[in-house]
């Protein structure tokens, strides 16, 4: 199995507990007179992350209530629906969501929080190859992603 690289940030205590996911959201208004804020804000934002591992710090925080812990994070898989000919294991591909509308029910399996348009992707895992029927082009196939990591040039489809 590949090791994750991971990176120590901060988060709320009710977040500090390995295998939580959130996708960070950058900076609040709160953090700005913050001593510690640059530790806290060393993500990217919109991306999806999970937290792998607790350190002993903890620290006060004016944003969450019960203070924030120092944390280990990676960057965390994402389940999305993609477009059948694309579903295929290590496969690259630079992500375009489809263009549907908010009231189908998969919407937000099509368009899941903490991944990003124009981001380039591994498609790890083909999670079920039956597609679910889709209005407005071809029925999407459910597949779990992560991001590219940074300087591995891929074909992209």
């Amino acid at each position: 199995m590949e090791q994750k690289k991971s990176r120590v940030t901060i988060v709320g205590s009710v977040y500090a507990k390995p295998g939580t996911q959130f996708v960070y959201m950058g900076r609040a208004d709160q953090c700005e007179s913050c001593t510690i804020a640059r530790v806290c804000h060393n993500l990217e934002s919109g991306r999806r992350y999970e937290v792998v591992a607790i350190r002993a710090a903890s620290h006060r925080c004016p944003v969450h209530h019960g203070g924030a812990v120092t944390v280990d994070v990676t960057e965390a898989p994402v389940e999305i629906r993609v477009s059948p000919e694309l579903a295929r294991k290590n496969t690259t591909i630079q992500m375009k969501f489809p263009e549907c509308d908010e009231a189908c029910d998969f919407f937000a399996a099509c368009h899941p929080a903490g991944v990003m348009e124009g981001q380039k992707y591994i498609i790890t895992e083909v999670l079920e190859s039956d597609p679910i029927a889709c209005r407005t082009g071809p029925s999407p196939v459910l597949v779990r992603i992560v991001p590219l990591p940074d300087g591995l040039p891929r074909y992209t489809h």
